[in-house]
């Protein structure tokens, strides 16, 4: 199981059980399948079909977004209570699941393999 303590895997968590549909890529990405690196910000791949379950669960967490705002331009930045999340539009990315824990929670956390 992959440890969860870092700001973005948390929001990672948050966004999941708020029913989002993504894929974690860049730094946050490499520190969990390499334990390389301390990730600043979430990163994560959103199929377009996808991105009105991810402003739900924004909303969820507070953040006030837009589908529209967030397919802008294929991506776009968000400000959490749990640090930055920056969103990119993209229909093609393919990922592994890794299992994770947090306070007792297990989770199925949709990866880009480094």
């Amino acid at each position: 199981m992959t440890d969860l303590s870092s700001r973005p895997a948390r929001l990672a968590t948050e966004l999941l059980r708020h029913g989002a549909r993504f894929v974690v890529v860049g730094s946050t990405a490499r520190w969990l399948t390499t334990g390389d690196g301390t990730p600043r910000d979430l990163d994560v791949a959103v199929c377009r079909d996808d991105l009105p379950a991810l402003a739900v669960a924004l909303a969820g967490l507070g953040v006030s977004t837009s589908v529209e705002r967030l397919g802008r331009a294929g991506q776009s930045h968000v400000d959490t209570a749990w640090g930055p999340l920056d969103v990119f539009v993209d229909d093609g990315v393919t990922a592994q699941e890794l299992a994770c824990d947090r306070a007792g929670r297990s989770w199925r956390l949709p990866v880009v393999a480094s």
